[in-house]
């Protein structure tokens, strides 16, 4: 609604503190991956700069092949989130509120006014009982992807191929990520530039620059630039970062650490890191399970038991203390842990830190391996529920239509080029490491769509079962693969186009 727009401004502009700042080149293209763009030195400090001008200085609409007199003349359309500390879709609730925060809402106004919508959003976790009561009230639901996935094969997401309003095919819409979203060749969601979960849990290792100083390690950044940031190296400054600073003989929080990790995440990054998937696909783009015979995720799995565990540099807590473990936080934030795993949502939370940090990639698996890949973990995805006629469906792709191609040319450069590599970061090395991040983001199709695989490998992992792990893959395998094919029948029989 105009109103709660209206609303959402002024509480903004209270928080927000004016100030002279140089505005990102509007003409400049922002691709999925991030591209390299201007980055400074960090200062905490520093006042905020103004909101962009609620009028851009070229129309965004010129990105996408939506009709110019496209118009909803008013229509209400209620966005639905699950809960409210859940990344939201109408205004920015996870993040420091700043310049990011006011182009949040200049995209959403935009888009309300250029389609002639009225934006509310809703939290609600019981939206799949309206839609399987055929209630139309939400246009569009926001959710995990292991949600989206299992509610779309029960016949409640559109099969996007019958939204003309979204075109795939444009710059705005991630590549990706999407290319392991298809079951069949069949689409029920895609990422794209309006959705931030895209970018905010994308996975990097944080380091403390005053330790390296102190203990005369090799510098991070350097090894990154040099293709030599391996996990062997990542252990050997992590295993030299480790002491019993109050000398009791006890591994304990009060002592210094090389790396702090929740070990029921441990694995994701660390497997992602290498470009080793749960689910591959066939010829078909059907998602197939092979990890017990799969020799390259058994090495590397097994492998991560050796780094982690044996090498004793490794402070991991209890799965509660949050999947960004509030000690760790505390520790690191402290100046007695070298690194820290982190997503790109959780770095404010360092930003009262008294030593500098750095950013960097997780490290490769070994000096042979090409590139550095980043795991894009459990983000959140949109689905177009199917209790909506096909006229309101085709309204829910426009509305994502127009908000990624204005989110790719205003919001994402606010959210990266300036709050990430200029507002977080502490040094300019950090977003020349944020666009190396960037460029390999790896999205396991097993998150979302058997996520009893993630949940047994986190099991191994954080049990410390490694005399398991072929055995326990082995012994699941006729029940992933009895998954898997309930997971197909459900999009073959309940995914249908409504075209005919």
């Amino acid at each position: 609604m105009k109103r709660l727009l209206a609303l959402l401004l002024a509480a903004l502009m209270l928080v927000s503190v004016a100030a002279c700042g140089k505005t990102n080149d509007p003409t400049k293209d922002t691709t999925p991956s991030g591209t390299s763009g201007p980055s400074g030195t960090s200062d905490t400090n520093a006042p905020e700069t103004e909101p962009p001008d609620t009028e851009p200085p070229f129309d965004p609409g010129d990105l996408d092949d939506l009709p110019k007199d496209l118009s909803y003349d008013g229509a209400d359309f209620i966005f639905c989130s699950p809960q409210k500390e859940y990344p939201a879709t109408i205004t920015d609730q996870d993040l420091i509120a700043d310049r990011y925060s006011n182009a949040v809402y200049e995209r959403t106004l935009y888009v309300s006014e250029r389609l002639g919508v009225n934006f509310e959003e809703k939290f609600t976790t019981s939206y799949a009982d309206a839609i399987r009561a055929g209630d139309d009230t939400y246009k569009l639901v926001h959710h995990r992807g292991i949600y989206v996935f299992a509610q779309a094969t029960e016949g409640l997401g559109y099969l996007w191929s019958d939204v003309d309003t979204v075109d795939l095919t444009k710059n705005y819409w991630f590549d990706d990520i999407n290319a392991n979203l298809s079951i069949g060749g069949k689409m029920i969601t895609a990422a794209g530039a309006y959705n931030m979960s895209t970018y905010t849990y994308t996975s990097a290792i944080l380091f403390n620059k005053r330790l390296i100083e102190d203990y005369a390690l090799e510098n991070p950044y350097q090894l990154v630039r040099d293709g030599k940031w391996t996990w062997e190296k990542f252990a050997e400054l992590g295993v030299k970062a480790t002491f019993d600073l109050d000398g009791d003989g006890k591994r304990t929080e009060e002592d210094a650490w090389g790396f702090f990790c929740s070990p029921k995440v441990a694995p994701q990054p660390f497997t992602k890191s290498v470009n080793v998937l749960m689910l591959t696909k066939d010829e078909d783009d059907y998602p197939v399970y092979a990890l017990d015979s799969d020799e390259r995720f058994i090495e590397v799995f097994t492998r991560m038991f050796e780094i982690l565990y044996d090498r004793r540099f490794w402070k991991y807590t209890d799965a509660s203390d949050g999947d960004i473990p509030e000690t760790g936080i505390r520790v690191f934030n402290a100046g007695r842990a070298l690194m820290i795993d982190c997503n790109f949502l959780s770095i404010p939370k360092f930003r009262d830190m008294d030593a500098d940090f750095g950013v960097i990639p997780y490290p490769k698996y070994d000096e042979d391996q090409e590139v550095y890949y980043s795991c894009n973990g459990n983000i959140f995805l949109p689905m177009i529920p199917s209790s909506l006629r096909l006229s309101d469906a085709k309204m829910s792709g426009a509305v994502m239509e127009a908000m990624s191609s204005y989110a790719i040319r205003y919001t994402i450069p606010e959210y990266y080029e300036v709050l990430l590599k200029t507002k977080l970061a502490r040094d300019e090395e950090s977003g020349e490491m944020f666009d190396i991040i960037m460029a390999h983001r790896v999205c396991d199709p097993g998150l979302f769509y058997i996520p009893d695989i993630e949940r047994l490998i986190r099991d191994l992992f954080m049990n410390e079962k490694r005399d398991r792990i072929v055995s326990d893959l082995a012994r699941k395998a006729g029940t992933f693969d009895t998954q898997i094919e309930e997971l197909i029948v459900g999009f073959e029989e309940n995914v249908k186009s409504v075209l005919g």
